[in-house]
């Protein structure tokens, strides 16, 4: 099975916030401020907000690039009309009067800034100076993590590479690579069809047709200016984004992308590949992003054979000709037939006796026979792809996701009651395609949102179906937090209901969450030795 090793730290790109907010809170209180923010400049870099703690909820995210109206001095002082202003958005924070407390670490310097405080004592001075020592601690820590991460991401992506596994489930492992490493909620990847447009070739995550089926030309959105400049480009608003030519605005606000950051694999001059991470929340994507993805992405996706990623645009180019020619003949044939079920209506309405009987004949074959185009159509699309795969197969794919959290993971086949015995049981392909997004989007849920420390998986193989659960044993949601609406647990019950499956949510006596995903699979699938 391929995938990275379980001993990888917890941790977030979000630590510097997550770790200082508490300290923050009890800083603006005991100041009695109305808003607390720390910024912090490293050397070379923009001003960002480090922290945020205003009355009322915060203002900017993690990470956000702002402007100050006031110079940085070592002097803590009090001052009057002080504004932060967002680099990205057009969102700002106004101080009538603040206290800002400025502190320097060996990578850059900061502020604390009190609005409305009391006045300044020793034990505030003291506080900020332990704000800048953790500052400096844990900023060490998420450099050298992060590169940890880094490294099993590479090491894992190229075992998949140089193994018999398939280029599409390379993709897939690095699509779920670049998602965690990003603590991004989507990843996608495009290659080229021709000298004008990418299209998408994997996604993880999307939701949407529309947003899946984009020609991306050079220029237009997020990619195609990637591809344009040859550099990075990252958005914190897609939808409000002037900067962008030509967005795809109404596909990506149906998907619900708000933030994204896309990178070109570069070949030489040419750029033979753009990789996508995207969040559903404003995410304020650094410097230092672009810098982890674009690394990532070049390692990874040029050390693939050239046969290979030669082959898998040819296969893209297939397949849109086969969707095209299917939607065609589709649209053709239903518009006849529906002509022909109009006219045999007609007749039907207007006639008597055995012509009337004849008539309700024709239009119930007119009935059955669009219900046989569309089958036939559907078989078209899949006709070049495996036509089954195991569930050892899907559950290899799931677990390929690289883990971050340190989660133990388990997985087990029953069939018959007999615990290991359903792991050669063969499923249709397309089955085991929606098992593989249901059981990849339940795993990123665990791994990312329940912060407890086991995920299991099993399968259980009945007379023509199969039941999937995924479960963790930590704390997902508030007791009373509906399941409905959030975007994973929407994604996985669309996935399954495309092969006629269904998807229960349940929490576990934990707060956990568990998946419990029910696919038709036939009653006589053969278990291979």
């Amino acid at each position: 099975m391929v995938g990275l090793p379980e001993d990888s730290p917890r941790w977030k790109l979000s630590m510097l916030a997550e770790e200082l907010a508490e300290p923050l809170r009890l800083l603006r209180v005991s100041m009695k401020a109305r808003e607390a923010v720390i910024i912090y400049a490293p050397s070379g870099g923009p001003l960002r907000v480090i922290a945020s703690e205003p009355l009322g909820g915060s203002v900017f995210t993690s990470e956000e690039p702002v402007r100050s109206n006031i110079q940085w001095s070592p002097v803590a002082a009090t001052a009057r009309h002080v504004r932060l202003t967002s680099l990205m958005r057009p969102v700002s924070l106004d101080f009538d009067r603040a206290l800002i407390l400025p502190f320097a670490d060996g990578h850059g310097h900061g502020e604390v800034i009190l609005g409305s405080a009391a006045a300044l004592d020793a034990e505030t001075l003291a506080t900020v100076r332990r704000f800048a020592r953790d500052i400096d601690a844990l900023r060490t820590r998420v450099h050298e993590t992060r590169h940890r991460d880094l490294d099993r991401a590479y090491r894992v992506v190229a075992r998949a590479a140089t193994s018999d596994v398939s280029l599409d489930r390379v993709f897939d492992i690095t699509l779920a690579a670049a998602r965690n490493l990003l603590e991004g909620d989507v990843a996608y990847l495009s290659l080229p069809v021709d000298d004008n447009y990418f299209v998408f070739t994997r996604t993880l995550g999307i939701n949407t047709d529309p947003f899946r089926d984009l020609r991306v030309g050079s220029g237009e959105g997020l990619g195609g200016a990637a591809r344009e400049t040859g550099h990075p480009i990252r958005s914190l608003n897609y939808e409000e984004d002037r900067n962008l030519r030509a967005a795809m605005r109404e596909e990506t606000r149906g998907e619900g992308i708000n933030s994204a950051l896309a990178v070109p694999v570069r070949d030489g001059g040419n750029v033979e590949a753009v990789l996508y991470v995207a969040s559903r929340r404003p995410r304020a994507y650094s410097e230092d992003d672009e810098r982890v993805l674009a690394d990532f992405a070049n390692a990874a996706l040029l050390g693939l054979d050239r046969s290979n990623l030669d082959e898998s645009r040819r296969e893209v180019v297939r397949d849109q000709e086969r969707a095209r020619l299917a939607q065609s003949l589709h649209d053709d044939l239903v518009r006849r037939l529906t002509q022909i079920g109009f006219a045999a209506e007609e007749l039907e309405y207007q006639s008597t006796g055995d012509s009337r009987s004849r008539a309700a004949s024709i239009s119930a074959s007119v009935d059955e026979c669009m219900s046989l185009v569309r089958d036939e159509l559907r078989h078209l699309l899949q006709s070049e792809r495996a036509s089954e795969c195991t569930l050892e197969d899907v559950a290899e794919r799931v677990f390929a996701v690289p883990s971050v959290s340190g989660m133990s993971r388990t997985a087990d086949f029953s069939s018959g009651g007999v615990s290991g015995a359903g792991m050669h049981v063969r499923v249709p392909a397309d089955i085991g395609e929606a098992m593989c997004k249901v059981g990849q989007e339940a795993v990123f849920n665990a791994e990312n949102h329940s912060k407890g420390d086991r995920c299991s998986m099993s399968f259980e193989v009945h007379p023509g179906v199969c039941v999937m659960s995924v479960s963790d044993d930590g704390r997902s949601f508030d007791a009373h937090e509906p399941f409905e609406g959030h975007y994973g647990i929407e994604f996985m019950k669309r996935e399954a209901r495309k092969v006629g499956g269904e998807v229960r949510f349940d929490r576990t006596p934990s707060g956990g969450l568990s998946v419990t995903a029910s696919f038709p699979i036939g009653s006589d699938q053969a278990v291979s030795s």
